[in-house]
C-alpha cells in the first residue's frame, strides 16, 4: 500500500484500482506496455484493411449492444457445387487486425458486451491488449505496473480517520469508491467475456511474446494471476496506517509483507474483496474449460 498523504501533490494512481481492473484479467481481453521488459517488435505483417463501425463510447439501456465478432460477408462470389465425395471442410478465416492497430476493433468488441448502462466509459481504450497483458504478467508476479491504468481515475479522494495513539486508519468510506467498477465487472456474463477472449487471444499471445516469453502460453499466466488475487487474505477494519514518508503503508508488518497486488486487493475492503473474488472465480472456471 503506497497512498500519498493528502496535500503532497498529485497522488500515485489510486491503489486498488488496478486490482479491480485486473478482474478484467479474469474478464480477459486487454492491455499494457512495460517498456523495460519489451523486446524488439518484429516487422508488422501487412493486414487487409477492414472497415469497422464507429464504436460507441458508452452503452445505454435503450441501445442494443453491438457484437463486433459477427463477421458479415461482403461481395460474396457464388460458390460452385462440389460433389460430396470431393468436398473438403474449410474453416472460416478470421482476419484480426494487427496488434499495433487493434484498439478500434477491441474497443468496439468491448463496448459490445452487455455492461451495465453508463459504466463502459470507465475503460481506458488506448493500447488495450498490451496493457492487459502487462497487467496480467505483473500480477502473476505479485506486482502491479506503474502508469498503466486500465480504468479512468477515481473522482473521490483517498481519506483517513484518526486512530488510537495518534495514528491514522483507512476510512471505510474509501470502499464506496470502488462501487461503479465492481458493478461494471459484475454486469457482464462470463460466457460473453470468454468468447471475446478466445477471439483476440492470438493478439494477446503476440503481446506476451513481446515481453520475452516466446514459448509460453498467455492463458497459463492469466490463471496464475487470478490465483494470486484469490489467495489474498481477508482483513477486517480498522486498517491502521503508517507514514514513513509521503506515502501511507500498512502498520501491520504481516500485511505490508504481502505481495503488492494482494495489498491493493485488501484496499478494496472485505465486502468488495468478496465480490471481486466471486467474479474472478467465475471467470477462472470458464477460462479453464477447453
Amino acid at each position: 500500500m503506497t497512498e500519498k498523504a493528502p496535500g503532497t501533490g498529485q497522488q500515485q494512481y489510486y491503489i486498488g484500482l488496478a486490482v479491480v481492473a485486473v478482474t478484467l484479467i479474469a474478464i480477459a481481453w486487454f492491455f499494457f506496455r512495460a517498456e523495460d521488459t519489451l523486446v524488439a517488435e518484429p516487422e508488422p505483417t501487412p493486414v487487409p484493411t477492414v472497415q469497422q463501425p464507429a464504436p460507441a463510447d458508452v452503452l445505454t439501456a435503450d441501445k442494443e449492444p453491438v457484437d463486433s465478432l459477427t463477421v458479415q460477408a461482403q461481395d460474396e462470389t457464388p460458390l460452385q457445387e462440389t460433389p460430396l465425395d470431393d468436398a473438403v471442410a474449410v474453416e472460416p478465416t478470421v482476419k484480426l487486425p494487427s496488434l499495433d492497430n487493434s484498439d478500434a476493433e477491441v474497443k468496439s468488441g468491448l463496448l459490445g458486451l452487455r455492461w451495465k448502462a453508463g459504466l463502459a466509459s470507465l475503460f481506458v481504450t488506448e493500447d488495450m491488449i498490451r496493457r492487459f497483458v502487462v497487467n496480467v504478467d505483473n500480477i502473476a508476479q505479485g506486482t502491479l505496473p506503474k502508469n498503466q491504468p486500465l480504468f479512468q481515475p477515481m473522482t473521490v479522494k483517498f481519506a483517513t480517520l484518526p486512530a488510537d495513539g495518534g495514528a491514522v486508519q483507512l476510512d471505510p468510506a474509501n470502499f464506496e469508491r470502488y462501487e461503479p467498477y465492481l458493478q461494471l465487472l459484475e454486469s457482464v456474463s462470463v460466457t460473453e467475456v470468454k468468447r471475446l477472449f478466445e477471439y483476440y487471444y492470438p493478439l494477446m499471445q503476440q503481446a506476451y511474446a513481446e515481453l520475452g516469453y516466446p514459448n509460453a502460453q498467455f492463458r497459463v499466466r492469466l490463471q496464475e494471476a487470478i490465483k494470486v488475487l484469490l489467495a489474498t487474505p481477508e482483513v477486517a477494519p480498522p486498517m491502521v496506517l503508517a507514514r514513513p514518508n509521503v506515502y501511507y503503508t500498512y502498520a501491520d508488518p504481516e500485511i505490508e509483507a504481502l505481495p503488492l497486488a494482494q495489498r491493493q486487493m485488501i484496499r478494496l475492503g472485505p465486502d468488495n474483496q468478496k465480490r471481486l473474488k466471486r467474479v474472478l472465480e467465475a471467470h477462472q472456471l470458464v477460462l479453464a474449460q477447453p
